[in-house]
């Protein structure tokens, strides 16, 4: 009877090693020191998340990106790596449940797309690498308190526009111009915190800027409206994610009452924009897809400083230029990285 119960003791102890070992293997994912000693990448199959909140043509160019720089990177799919991907659609409710499946998949990287998905990944997420891209303002997103001081298990590319950048461009194309307009968000901090600092930047050179909030897109054929009406000389739209999915209404709002239209949206000048000064977001998905490797090969995200995207374009509509009798100047044409109605 000693003897059989040795038996099973023993049998229960290596059943025990067995399972515990499983555990260790499936959970080193969820380690923030996930990459490999001496900068060599993990083996095996790496497990990728991606989070886009919403449905707008930044995120999917962020998203592009991402897969395009793992591949960059010599990271193939389904043979370096599988991806699940989820999408809120913009609903708040569903990008919780998300975050909460994610954080169940002991996956090696989670990828945010956009403010609200990463500010929902901060509240969950903390034993799992976090890259987020196309966040404006990752610190007041509460990832941080500086780009290099900032949580253990987060990096990622902020997407903040460069409003002087824009308003040189503005003062370029129509230097008569003393007032501009926008819609915003007052929900979203991104879009708040890129209203200020545009309006910081217009004032810096004089220019008033009317800022117009929104709380869904059924508002925003009102809200452009009201815009116009505020003797503006032109609306120059922040980018947000409930007016990036609507740009291409504020333009045929704004152009009954003859208003041009400038983007901070890489696609804005195919939606009528007669110019768009954007940071590339495929640029956007490429540069935290970098980050990512880092991480895969070592780094502590901690350790990886927060970075921004390291491409602006302009981009211009020669139809929407002469559509709204504005001279399109040579000297503008030629920094343009993209021209439509060649």
């Amino acid at each position: 009877m000693n003897f059989i119960y040795f038996i099973k003791k023993m049998s229960l102890c290596l059943f025990l090693i067995i399972i515990a070992g499983f555990v260790l293997l499936f959970s080193d994912g969820g380690n923030l020191n996930s990459g490999g000693k001496n900068g060599n990448l993990k083996t095996g199959i790496l497990k990728f998340v991606i989070i886009e909140y919403s449905d707008a043509p930044i995120s999917e160019e962020s998203r592009a990106g991402i897969l395009d720089g793992l591949g960059a990177n010599g990271f193939k799919a389904d043979r370096d790596y599988v991806l699940r991907s989820f999408k809120a659609h913009g609903d708040v409710t569903v990008l919780n449940g998300i975050i909460d499946s994610a954080a169940s998949l002991n996956c090696d990287i989670i990828f945010t797309i956009s403010t609200p998905a990463l500010q929902a990944a901060l509240k969950k997420i903390k034993n799992v690498p976090i890259v987020f891209a196309s966040a404006g303002d990752p610190i007041g997103a509460g990832a941080g308190k500086s780009f290099t001081d900032h949580a253990e298990n987060v990096t990622g590319i902020s997407s903040m526009s460069d409003f002087e950048g824009m308003i040189n461009v503005l003062k370029e194309t129509m230097p008569e111009a003393k007032k501009i307009g926008t819609i915003f968000t007052p929900s979203e901090i991104n879009s708040v915190f890129y209203k200020n600092e545009f309006e910081k930047a217009a004032k810096k050179n004089n220019i008033e800027l009317v800022a117009v909030p929104v709380t869904a897109s059924s508002e925003i054929i009102e809200a452009s409206m009201n815009l116009c009406s505020k003797n503006i000389a032109a609306i120059c739209q922040i980018v947000d994610n409930i007016t990036a999915p609507s740009f291409a209404t504020i333009v045929k709002t704004a152009s009954n009452s003859k208003i041009p239209v400038l983007g901070f949206g890489s696609t804005n000048v195919k939606d009528g924009a007669i110019l768009a000064y954007a940071r590339d977001y495929h640029q956007c998905g490429v540069d935290a897809a970098k980050l990512a490797v880092r991480i895969l090969k070592g780094e502590r995200p901690a350790n990886i400083p927060f970075e921004y995207i390291s491409k602006t374009d302009l981009s211009i509509n020669k139809k929407a230029f002469k559509a709204n009798n504005i001279t399109l100047k040579s000297e503008l044409l030629k920094k343009a990285v993209k021209v439509l109605g060649e």
